[in-house]
């Protein structure tokens, strides 16, 4: 949208150092904001003004997003808060909780922040039966394409709780097979390896399905399941 809106340059460059640079350092008379929708960039002009926001899961994102960009202080603590209000009102419903967990890691790997994250695992590792209500069903949706990072967070998520997360595994080499950085890096983890040694039968089960990976693997993957099998006999 090529709308054009007038702003009075003193009070945006009051609420953000970006614009003070942009009309002070660089003498810009104009600022694009191509990237956000007009109604977000609407509302965000007009809360520089009035310096108040209401803050809607469904422009969440963009408001984080454009108020981070040009560090507007009050309002990223006012995005801050009304997602901590979302994380504490959750209903414990999947979809929900995707979502929560979903903009934390859009916040922490495209607006290098941590601060959501860090507010949804401390919530979500309250909840009762998290690892087997999220972490299992988001690990089988996104198993081959989740990052490291955010696999570390599920991990933290689940407080201890691995049976899920080796269950999700188990779905896994069952269906797509193949050593993955997913793989790899749950058997890295010696408290998921000590979990894995308890459950008997299950444990067998897993030991089976990893063997017929063998062909699949590299020197270091060998060296990682050699590893593995010595820990749980």
């Amino acid at each position: 949208d090529s709308t054009c809106m007038r702003a009075c340059s003193l009070i945006l460059s009051w609420n953000s150092e970006v614009f003070t640079y942009l009309f002070s350092e660089l003498r810009q008379g104009t600022v694009e904001l191509k990237d956000f929708s007009k109604e977000v960039a609407v509302m965000f002009l007009e809360s520089l003004y009035s310096g108040v926001v209401t803050v809607e899961k469904s422009q969440f994102r963009e408001l984080n997003k454009i108020s981070q960009a040009f560090k507007v202080t009050w309002m990223v603590e006012k995005c801050t808060d009304a997602f901590t209000q979302f994380c504490e009102s959750c209903p414990r419903d999947y979809t929900d909780m995707v979502f929560l967990f979903n903009e934390a890691v859009y916040s922490e790997v495209t607006l290098k922040s941590g601060v959501l994250m860090k507010i949804v695992v401390e919530t979500f590792s309250r909840f009762e039966n998290v690892a087997e209500i999220f972490v299992k069903q988001y690990l089988n949706q996104n198993f081959t394409i989740i990052k490291p990072g955010t696999l570390n967070h599920l991990l933290e998520i689940s407080s201890g709780c691995y049976v899920p997360v080796l269950r999700s595994l188990r779905e896994h080499l069952k269906i797509k097979g193949g050593i993955t950085d997913t793989v790899r890096i749950i058997l890295s983890s010696a408290e998921i390896i000590q979990c894995m040694a308890d459950q008997g039968e299950f444990c067998d089960e897993l030991l089976e399905l990893l063997l017929l990976q063998f062909d699949r693997m590299n020197p270091e993957d060998i060296k990682l399941m050699m590893g593995l099998f010595k820990a749980v006999r």
